[in-house]
């Protein structure tokens, strides 16, 4: 909780995350925000280094927005907090933040991993990687392992995904990697490591092994696939077997991506229906609730 501040001669809000706000505050005059490239030269000039450093300061702190905000909302949940105010902790999170139950039940489920993460010394600079990646969609697909077995079978399978594969980890690969763990391995460090190292083998093998595509059948298939998927039809194939399409479509955006050249991250469960593009920063939900907790952030 921040101390009190007075923005725009408000009354002063007790409590208030002045860092959030002071990061806003600190690129400056929103009518005069640059809208181009100040110079013509590859190197930044003192003036957009010093901007650069403000801006990602402001999406980082997105970045850790969710552990604070889940852990909040578990005290406020399990100390009735609420209660001078509301009846119940459901009309609390949407009469005074605008968030479902739902969504703060996931931030509640994610962040005691999320704060074991960010807390965890791997050694050897691999607790730099972590922070750098870790976000609300890598604690996500980490909630399933911790709730069947352990916050620290969840660091285990975490840490030696980023051992391996460094700062390329996704959402998916963590998915992936808890859906294949052995239950045996779960919560033993050298096992886990094996079981990540096998995963991403298979990864491997099954590239590999799948077949050069044919140039011209590719185009066929993406002129026709432009003209049959319209909104209406993905929306009815989503009524008709949600987990397969949304895995598929999951895939296609993936695979356009890395030929367009923009960065997607996944940061939703199975039960989501979006996707934040973004160029080099962390998961989003696909709740508009994350407006709430972006207060507070590849």
């Amino acid at each position: 909780m921040g101390k009190a501040i007075n923005v725009g001669g408000a009354p002063a809000a007790p409590g208030r995350p002045d860092n959030a706000i002071e990061l806003a505050r600190a690129l400056g005059d929103s009518a005069k925000l640059p809208t181009k490239q100040l110079t013509d030269t590859p190197a930044l000039i003192a003036q957009e280094q010093d901007m650069l450093v403000k801006c990602e300061s402001a999406i980082e702190n997105l970045r850790f927005a969710f552990w604070a905000a889940g852990k909040a909302l578990q005290v406020v949940r399990d100390a009735r907090l609420y209660r001078a105010q509301f009846d119940t902790f459901e009309e609390y999170t949407q009469a005074k933040w605008d968030i479902t139950p739902q969504y703060a039940g996931k931030l509640i489920r994610t962040w005691r991993v999320a704060e074991a993460l960010f807390q965890v010394k791997p050694g050897g600079g691999l607790e730099t990687i972590v922070s750098k990646k870790l976000g609300y969609g890598h604690a996500w697909a980490l909630t399933p392992l911790v709730e069947e077995h352990s916050v620290q079978a969840a660091v285990y399978l975490y840490v030696g995904l980023v051992k391996i594969k460094g700062a390329g980890v996704t959402a998916a690969l963590v998915e992936g990697a808890v859906e294949t763990l052995p239950k045996a391995a779960a919560g033993h460090k050298a096992k886990t490591e094996e079981a990540v190292l096998a995963y991403l083998a298979s990864l491997e093998d099954e590239t590999r092994s799948t077949p050069a595509a044919d140039p011209a059948k590719a185009v066929r298939a993406l002129a026709k696939a432009a003209k049959a998927f319209d909104a209406g039809t993905i929306q009815a194939a989503l009524e008709h077997d949600p987990k397969r399409v949304r895995t598929a479509v999951k895939s296609l955006i993936e695979a356009l991506s890395s030929v367009s050249g923009v960065k997607v991250t996944f940061t939703e469960d199975s039960d989501a229906k979006a996707t934040e593009l973004e160029a080099g920063a962390e998961d989003a939900s696909d709740d508009t609730e994350s407006e709430a907790v972006a207060a507070s952030a590849v």
